[in-house]
């Protein structure tokens, strides 16, 4: 009988399960972008440069990138009822499912860098790997991925939610910055709405205000995840 009581012991499942998973995704995607791009620099006299082309490759992918690292975290276990083979043995919910959501951290992360690798072999260039990059990456991850966490709670497609939630506030944010008056019943809608307009991998890092409002927003869904894994039935019934 297995008796260890590490709090890492699942530790190494999560990795496996991020690595033959979102983090396959990325390599593959990473390097057909990379042979795109190659394409592009023997048909084109002029191309982006490795940090443009990172800032819109990650302004055109990372919703999609975060849900891919995310989605089904919390809402598959209760869904398939694996949560009762999980926590079998003590371990404290919130603490497993965190690890596994760094770790789709760190996997987000990686896809920059496997970006940055390729265009060193296609186009003998930089990375185009910027700390204001990496900043924003994850300044996004922890508002897209928290709001996809939180989510799971109350739908198994907490993946498409986010995403319609995404388009939804970007879009009035559009309308705002082009001056048009937003409906009375729309303003607060935005206002309560995550600030996904927020997050610009073309732009600079956030600071000030801003930068305070999407860290705040993230870390409070983050919280309230947590605590409704802890507080909240995962469920009554399923496999194990």
């Amino acid at each position: 009988m297995n008796r260890d009581q590490s709090p890492f012991r699942y530790l190494g499942w999560h990795a496996l399960d991020v690595a033959r998973g979102p983090l396959v995704l990325y390599l593959v995607v990473s390097a057909m972008l990379s042979f795109i791009s190659w394409k592009m620099a023997q048909a084109m006299p002029v191309v982006p440069t490795p940090d443009v082309f990172q800032a819109q490759t990650a302004d055109a992918t990372l919703t999609l990138a975060v849900l891919l690292a995310t989605a089904g975290i919390i809402s598959a276990d209760r869904h398939n009822g694996w949560y009762r083979a999980w926590f079998s043995k003590p371990i404290a919910p919130w603490w497993y499912y965190l690890q596994r959501w760094l770790l789709g951290l760190g996997a987000v992360l990686l896809a920059p860098v496997f970006l940055g690798i390729g265009q060193v072999i296609v186009l003998k260039s930089g990375t185009g790997i910027t700390a204001d990059l990496l900043g924003t990456i994850a300044l996004g991850y922890l508002l897209i991925g928290s709001t996809a966490l939180l989510l799971a709670h109350v739908t198994q497609r907490e993946w498409l939610l986010v995403f319609v939630l995404a388009a939804a506030q970007r879009g009035l944010a559009g309308l705002v910055k082009l001056g048009v008056e937003l409906p009375s019943y729309a303003e607060p809608v935005f206002k309560a709405l995550p600030p996904f307009h927020l997050i610009a991998p073309e732009e600079p890092m956030l600071t000030g205000q801003p930068l305070l409002h999407v860290a705040a927003y993230g870390l409070a869904m983050l919280v309230a995840a947590l605590v409704l894994v802890e507080k909240r039935a995962l469920g009554s019934g399923g496999r194990a």
